[in-house]
């Protein structure tokens, strides 16, 4: 079975504020979107990783792979103007080299191991997979233009949704073939043709870096694991 990463990195960082995007912000050293392909290109069973990224920044993020010697990456490309235009530019790279693809936000650095071999087992028997994680907090929905209470939420039955997430290529194909709107994550476009989508568990240390808040607990927990 052939396992191939796309990472997408397309955005610029307008809402973290930083004067380059956030895969290229430091985090203990190393750019934050290095320490997410390390994790990738250190497991034996993903067989290669496509990073799409701004035009931009390409030669950036060009650069940042040749200087850290992520040879698993096998190319850079660009994305679109959106998340779901970028895979869709890593889909149509990969054709059908790959039996299995995985898709990660690049500003998901603490990514383990362990992660991406549950996506991987959980892949083979459903066909399409996410990491999630229970919520936490209790959730409530609020009429915005009152902003008024309209029910309590069951938080049992609440999971957030992470990165990885993995399908069956040609499933994944097919969802983006039938795509018109678009989506925040690939399983959105997955459960609207119809597909079973089965959830395994993440991590709360799974986070992705959105503002710079982000930042700083993504580095405390980097440097529990590096202590």
């Amino acid at each position: 079975m052939s396992v191939w990463a796309i990472i997408p990195a397309g955005g610029t960082g307008e809402r973290f504020g930083g004067a380059k995007p956030k895969p290229l912000t430091d985090l203990e050293g190393k750019p934050v979107v290095v320490r997410t392909l390390e994790v990738f290109a250190q497991c034996a069973c993903v067989e290669g990783i496509v990073l799409v990224v701004h035009r931009d920044w390409l030669k950036d993020y060009q650069d940042v792979v040749l200087i850290h010697k992520l040879k698993k990456v096998k190319a850079v490309i660009v994305g679109g103007d959106t998340r779901t235009q970028s895979v869709r530019n890593g889909l149509a790279f990969l054709g059908v080299a790959a039996d299995v693809v995985m898709v990660h936000d690049a500003v998901r650095p603490l990514v383990t191991a362990g992660i991406i071999a549950a996506a991987i087992d959980a892949v083979k028997i459903t066909g399409a997979a996410i990491a999630a994680v229970p919520v936490k907090p209790t959730i409530k929905g609020v009429d915005p233009k009152s902003m008024t209470v309209t029910e309590t939420l069951d938080r049992d039955l609440l999971w957030e949704v992470q990165t990885p997430q993995v399908f069956d290529r040609k499933v994944l194909a097919r969802a983006y073939a039938e795509d018109r709107d678009g989506a925040t994550d690939d399983a959105t476009l997955v459960e609207r043709i119809g597909v079973k989508v089965s959830v395994f568990m993440g991590a709360y240390t799974n986070i992705k870096i959105t503002t710079p808040e982000d930042l700083l607990i993504a580095k405390a927990f980097l440097q529990q694991t590096m202590a």
